[in-house]
């Protein structure tokens, strides 16, 4: 039986999985393994060498992987674990590769695909990242101003807190500030918080942290301060909403060039009796043509998405 590049590839593709699951494994048992070493070193030592273990740990943790992490939970898979996520990776990377290795029939192909399916766990994180600090972020300026108005009639500043986040109407809102409005008086206002910062990534919570810190700190009497930071967390959101707006005007535009040009390549064959489709989509030097269009196109819709994206 003769092997087809399609059977050949194939092949690699699942040679290739195999190999990365037992690197996977292997990495997970050996993980494991050093877990549970470190554990038996730290029941016979003091804490000073539990404190030395974990800043060594810390030190071989790489960044990029520390960086994920932090990310994941920005984005709310805060138990996922990192060669999870790295794993799915790979596998949406290998699909893509095969997906358009099989639609194009050529090596370019199988190595966009491989690009373009890596990256889209990425983009989906990234995107959940972005929703979750713009409905924390509007929520937290709402609260602001449910807490200013009822400290202005007396009410303290966590009964009023309490009651902003009762009637918040964001689900993450709720649950950050539930959990740091237990977990304060056990711990410190400075560790909840940190623990609130680890799960999304808003400067607007960093700045209302900070203050309310400062304001404990110099007796509790921060009405006036918070007036100006209900003001300020306020034009902050107003600003990003009309940034929002701006940007997707932008990516509009784009994305009505693209739709004019599908169109116009569809009534272009109509017009040469389905030649154009025939062309570049049934032979190999017409699926490489389009590949190239794509990637061309493709290319284009990213650069405008980089000039057009804002900072928050």
């Amino acid at each position: 039986m003769t092997l087809t590049p399609v059977m050949t590839a194939l092949a690699l593709l699942s040679l290739f999985i195999i190999t990365l699951l037992i690197v996977f494994v292997v990495g997970y048992l050996k993980e494991r393994f050093d877990a549970f070493r470190l554990k038996k070193v730290l029941m016979a030592k003091d804490e000073s060498i539990l404190q030395h273990a974990q800043q060594e740990e810390t030190q071989k943790e790489g960044r990029f992987i520390r960086k994920i992490s932090d990310s994941l939970w920005y984005a709310g898979f805060d138990m996922l674990h990192v060669n999870l996520f790295l794993l799915l990776v790979v596998l949406c990377a290998l699909c893509g590769a095969l997906f358009f290795y099989l639609l194009f029939d050529n090596l370019f192909a199988l190595f966009i695909g491989l690009l373009i399916g890596g990256a889209i766990p990425f983009s989906v994180k990234n995107r959940l990242i972005e929703k979750r600090v713009r409905e924390f972020n509007e929520a937290l300026s709402e609260a602001m101003s449910v807490v200013v108005r009822m400290m202005r009639n007396g009410v303290g500043f966590e009964v009023a807190l309490r009651r902003a986040v009762e009637i918040s109407q964001s689900g993450l809102f709720q649950t950050l500030f539930t959990k740091y409005l237990q977990e304060k008086d056990v711990l410190s206002d400075e560790k909840a918080f940190e623990n609130m910062f680890r799960h999304v990534d808003s400067a607007e919570l960093r700045i209302f942290g900070l203050a309310i810190m400062i304001g404990k700190s110099s007796g509790g009497k921060f009405s006036n301060t918070l007036e100006k930071l209900e003001h300020s967390i306020k034009q902050r959101v107003l600003l990003q909403k009309k940034v929002t707006i701006a940007t997707r005007e932008a990516k509009v535009g784009s994305y009505m060039i693209v739709g004019l040009l599908i169109f116009i390549f569809f009534i272009l064959d109509s017009n040469f009796d389905g030649k154009i489709i025939e062309h570049f989509f049934h032979t190999k030097e017409g699926k490489f043509e389009m590949l190239m269009i794509l990637v061309w196109v493709g290319l284009g819709l990213l650069i405008n998405e980089k000039l057009t994206k804002v900072q928050q």
